[in-house]
């Protein structure tokens, strides 16, 4: 009785072991087999003389092949535009306020003068500790 068991789950075993065996072998290519396989399609494709782009359009090396402006002339039109723009009308700042960076900069205040209004403020408790200070400031 223990032999015939033994022989029959090893027929089993058998039989459901080389089926994970080949579902394994066979359940996905290597890397080097989609490299190989992209470079022959890319080949392929290149050889055939079909475009890289839609149809229509052209490719981005194929646009920026067919440019008639030099680089030199690129780079003055810039210029160009740049200048024009530094000199526009329209201020740095809208509606006439200041970036903190130019407020800061043209201060009057010293260092030591601002930090002894701070000093001040902090003994009479003006300043507030918290965020919640801060949005309902006391009147």
């Amino acid at each position: 009785m223990k032999k015939t068991l033994s022989s029959l789950t090893v027929a089993v075993l058998a039989l459901f072991g080389a089926q994970a065996a080949m579902a394994q072998a066979a359940s996905s290519p290597s890397r080097a087999d989609v490299k190989k396989e992209a470079a022959d399609a890319n080949k392929a494709a290149s050889k055939s003389g079909v475009p890289d782009a839609a149809a229509g359009q052209q490719a981005p090396k194929a646009a920026a092949a067919t440019s008639t402006t030099t680089r030199d002339d690129r780079k003055k039109s810039a210029a160009e535009a740049n200048k024009a723009a530094s000199k526009s009308v329209v201020p740095d700042a809208a509606a006439g306020q200041q970036s903190p960076k130019a407020a800061a900069a043209t201060s009057d205040t010293t260092r030591d003068d601002r930090k002894k209004t701070t000093a001040e403020a902090n003994k009479a408790g003006t300043i507030p500790a918290t965020e919640a200070q801060m949005q309902a400031p006391k009147k």
